[in-house]
Parts: C-alpha cells; sequence; structure tokens
C-alpha cells in the first residue's frame, strides 16, 4: 500500500463528511455560491449586496435575488 501525505484517511474523510452535514448554511453563503453561475444563464449585469444579488437585465427588468430559509 502506498502512502499519499496530502490524501487524507478514511477516518478524516468521515470526519470532514460530518463537520459538513452539521455546518449553518447562511442564505447569504448560498446567495454568493450562485452568483458566479448566473452569467451563465442570463444576460444582464451583477452585483453583490447585503441582500443578495441585484440583477439588472438587458431588457431594463431589475431583480433582487434573494435566497431565504424556510424550514
Amino acid at each position: 500500500m502506498e502512502l499519499n501525505p496530502n490524501k487524507p484517511t478514511e477516518e478524516e474523510t468521515e470526519e470532514m463528511s460530518d463537520t459538513v452535514r452539521e455546518a449553518k448554511i447562511l442564505p447569504l453563503d448560498l446567495a454568493m455560491q450562485i452568483y458566479p453561475l448566473l452569467e451563465d444563464y442570463f444576460c444582464g449585469t451583477f452585483a453583490k449586496n447585503s441582500k443578495g444579488i441585484l440583477m439588472k437585465m438587458e431588457n431594463g427588468q431589475i431583480f433582487q435575488l434573494k435566497v431565504e430559509e424556510v424550514a
């Protein structure tokens, strides 16, 4: 068996998985993960703000994209 010091052990992988499952995801964090994908799907300009993402579409429409936890 070849040892790779950069590869986590099975136990470390399980611990990291548990940590991710237990971590609280904030709505704004989720919106910021969506932000880079918007340019791939929509034509317009996009700006981050404290509420989420301000979307100014090429046809003049303006949207505020917000994420909120419902449960």
